[in-house]
């Protein structure tokens, strides 16, 4: 991954984790630093801890047609809010509703702001 799409991709991240914690009833923030570090660390778990899951939820990614990958993603949630405090999830389903509407804020934000570059 290129630098300069690491940044972009934090910050977008960055940004749709304040409008989670506004959004998602079970997931809030103490301050803006516990949002920065949740995006950084939410980065990396996203690039060394997620593909583990996806790979060994291959099945059931398949049975559900993709929908699992929701579930997935909350699981990073809640591993990120283990390590980050200030972040705070309150059950795994508020995570997989997070990530639900983290995924919808991204397209939103990439698609308005960053657009089609080739």
């Amino acid at each position: 991954m290129k630098r300069n799409s690491f940044i972009t991709s934090f910050i977008v991240t960055g940004i749709s984790f304040y409008f989670v914690g506004l959004i998602a009833p079970g997931i809030k923030f103490d301050n803006t630093l516990s949002i920065i570090i949740a995006a950084l660390i939410f980065a990396f778990v996203n690039a060394l801890i997620r593909p583990v899951f996806v790979f060994l939820s291959l099945p059931l990614l398949f049975i559900t047609l993709g929908l699992f990958i929701f579930v997935i993603n909350g699981l990073m949630l809640e591993i990120v809010s283990l390590i980050v405090p200030g972040f705070h999830v309150a059950s795994l389903w508020d995570a997989v509703f997070a990530s639900i509407v983290l995924s919808i804020i991204n397209l939103i934000i990439k698609g308005v702001f960053i657009g089609n570059r080739t």
